[in-house]
């Protein structure tokens, strides 16, 4: 019998905001020697007595906690997996043996690689939302297969239910055609200016803010791609912040444009556009 083991550190790899400590790691117990691997007969799922991985988080404190355990089929990569995570630290589990126990269990001709999910989810702003599965197949088509209570969401803020749950509302203004010139050519939009508030539908305290909604059907070079042509630099549609609507302002309209390009070029390390318009 012999035994491999490796971990990687995913912090290390790549760092992400508040994520203190984030590591995998993985065990698989082989029966016999190395030498076996070579011999004719060798067959690697026989062989292997047992292997799974574990992988534990460590983040700055969220409102948020889930539990999950899933049993899947013999085709499932890891018949048996779930996580525990209580203010968004945590760990993760699966392993891969079991696969003809595990398709005994979940195993429905409607369903034929389904498994089934037992969950608890509580997320959203301030914690809010309580989610549920229980025993379900999480990637089903049909309607009505269990019964209601057996999956769904209830709201546990309080403000929540008397004022409803916060979202964005969107009023649209004027709008124009600019034209954004950049060292490498001259790239056309629309922008339309765009009232958005955010709050409770029944508060009348709502977070306003103006912002400037951008259309470019050809796309705008804004950053840099790792993949070297695959995917594209260009941005089509997005938004940037217009503090003050003015008589012409078309005119500030192309500067912030023009700025939220030149700032996401920054961040992403952009050089040179993949083509250019005439």
């Amino acid at each position: 019998m012999r035994i491999h083991r490796f971990s990687i550190d995913e912090n290390e790899r790549r760092t992400k905001a508040g994520v203190l400590h984030h590591m995998r790691r993985f065990i698989t117990v082989w029966r016999g020697t190395e030498a076996d691997e070579n011999k004719p007969d060798f067959n690697e799922r026989k062989a292997k007595l047992f292997a799974g991985h574990l992988e534990t988080i460590l983040r700055k404190p969220q409102l948020e906690a889930s539990m999950r355990f899933h049993v899947g089929t013999a085709a499932s990569e890891t018949p048996f997996d779930g996580h525990l995570t209580i203010l968004g630290s945590g760990f993760f589990w699966g392993i891969e043996n079991g696969r003809k126990l595990a398709d005994w269990i979940t195993r429905e001709k409607a369903h034929k690689w389904g498994g089934r999910d037992l969950s608890l989810r509580i997320f959203g702003e301030s914690g809010s939302c309580l989610y549920w599965s229980l025993w379900t197949h999480p990637d089903r088509q049909e309607r009505d297969e269990f019964a209601k209570w057996r999956e769904g969401s209830a709201r546990l803020n309080a403000l929540d239910r008397i004022y409803g749950s916060r979202t964005y509302t969107y009023e649209r203004g004027a709008w124009a055609l600019i034209a954004i010139d950049l060292p490498e050519g001259v790239y056309s939009a629309r922008v339309t200016i765009t009232e958005q508030s955010y709050g409770r539908p029944k508060s009348k305290r709502p977070v306003k803010s103006t912002v400037l909604e951008v259309d470019s059907p050809q796309g705008i070079p804004d950053h840099y791609d790792p993949s070297g042509g695959w995917k594209g630099d260009r941005v089509h549609g997005f938004s940037v912040p217009f503090r003050k609507v003015r008589d012409d302002w078309e005119f500030d309209a192309v500067n912030a444009v023009k700025a939220y390009i030149y700032r996401e070029r920054a961040r992403t390390g952009f050089r040179e556009a993949q083509a250019v318009d005439a």
